[in-house]
């Protein structure tokens, strides 16, 4: 089976038309300058633990700034990502002690687990 595009995929002998709309990033580069400025910054301050939280900082900008247009290309909602900083500490330290322990094996599975608990406290808001 070949892929298609959602907005083309055919049922038997009819076509079914499924396109809700796309995702739009709303982020310039002053924002992310401004951003990775900042939290190296804190990098600094902290002798390197905000090391740890960049990522998730990171994230929750990107999902943060990503908003849901129509098929006309209106924008019909954002999403919203609510990480707090207790857990972004927490999942980084416990993340940073499984690396440590395993000898750096569980370092590529991080990226995964950063990405599933911002994705997990992410919502869809209506514009």
């Amino acid at each position: 089976m070949t892929k298609q595009k959602v907005e083309h995929m055919h049922f038997g002998g009819g076509e079914m038309v499924a396109r809700i709309g796309r995702l739009q990033l709303d982020l310039d580069a002053f924002t992310i300058i401004g951003h990775v400025a900042l939290w190296l910054l804190l990098a600094l301050v902290t002798a390197g633990f905000g090391l740890l939280i960049i990522p998730y900082a990171a994230a929750k900008l990107i999902l943060n700034s990503l908003i849901v247009t129509d098929e006309f290309g209106r924008a019909t909602a954002r999403l919203r990502c609510e990480i707090s900083l207790a857990a972004q500490i927490g999942h980084g330290l416990v993340w940073a002690l499984f690396v440590l322990l395993s000898g750096g094996i569980a370092a590529p599975f991080y990226i995964f687990a950063l990405a599933q608990l911002a994705v997990n406290r992410t919502e869809l808001v209506a514009i």
